[in-house]
């Protein structure tokens, strides 16, 4: 992450080669955004995690450890910053200089998907982002796995704990203003997106997805007390909280009539340099 950092702060039409068109910055800035992907499924396999070998009868190896809880909560607190508004924003300066795509230049796979057509789409590369890192944590095996390492262990990190983590840092984190504050709001959805899937998901475990119900039934209360107890004065925030509770509570009454909205996709990871 402090390498992308560095990267995108000095990110600038020098990237790209004289005379090309200022909208294939796009190509360059995908790489640079995500270059903290491949670390997200590494630390993503900390939670619920499992050191072992391949042990044969006799030999020496140790036997499996469960990873221990100081380094499964450090994991899930760095993994959490990946999605923190400061940490999706794009620069508001490169923003200004991203022209749209010119005949001849259309979309490509290698580049992130949007909403906003030609146009590049700041909101969609954020999205791309945080169902990377929300989806490698609410993964069903993961999560099955939290469940059955803190029955066993205590001190471990359970589902609940994890998901609490999620929506706290998220949904109920402190409100902001502006370009972060619609960051934040797309985060958010990619979490609700991502916790309905995972109650629905038939390859979870039951006490999974009863766990994930329950998060779901809490939220529900939590944004109806937003709603009732202070006046939402922001427009956006009020709508967004508003679509929240009611697809939450749709969903609970009847999964199969939410029409959940899939996260956009990233651009292809691995293999890289490779044709189809």
């Amino acid at each position: 992450m402090k390498i992308r950092s560095i990267a995108l702060d000095s990110f600038s039409e020098n990237r790209i080669r004289v005379h090309a068109p200022m909208a294939t910055l796009e190509e360059v800035l995908v790489p640079a955004y995500m270059f903290h992907r491949y670390q997200v499924e590494a630390a993503a396999s900390v939670l619920g995690g499992l050191y072992y070998n391949h042990r044969l009868r006799g030999d020496v190896q140790k036997n499996p450890k469960i990873v221990p809880a100081a380094e499964q909560r450090r994991a899930l607190s760095v993994l959490l910053e990946t999605i923190r508004p400061e940490n999706l924003a794009i620069d508001e300066k490169l923003l200004n200089i991203i022209s749209p795509r010119p005949p001849g230049y259309g979309q490509t796979r290698e580049l992130f998907p949007g909403y906003t057509g030609l146009i590049f789409d700041p909101l969609a590369a954020a999205e791309t982002v945080a169902n990377l890192t929300v989806g490698s944590i609410l993964n069903p095996e993961r999560a099955a796995r939290l469940v059955e390492y803190h029955s066993r262990n205590k001190n471990v990190p359970g589902l609940t704990e994890v998901v609490g983590e999620l929506v706290s840092s998220t949904w109920k984190s402190s409100e902001k203003s502006g370009y972060h504050a619609e960051i934040q709001r797309v985060v958010n959805n990619t979490l609700l997106y991502n916790l309905m899937r995972l109650a629905i998901d038939e390859r979870a475990a039951p006490q999974v997805r009863a766990i994930i119900f329950l998060k779901l039934s809490e939220l529900k209360n939590w944004l109806s007390q937003q709603l009732k107890i202070k006046p939402v004065k922001d427009e956006s925030q009020k709508a967004h909280y508003f679509y929240g509770l009611s697809q939450i509570d749709l969903f609970l009454k009847n999964p199969e009539k939410v029409k959940l909205a899939i996260p956009l996709q990233p651009p292809p990871g691995a293999p890289i340099g490779m044709y189809d």
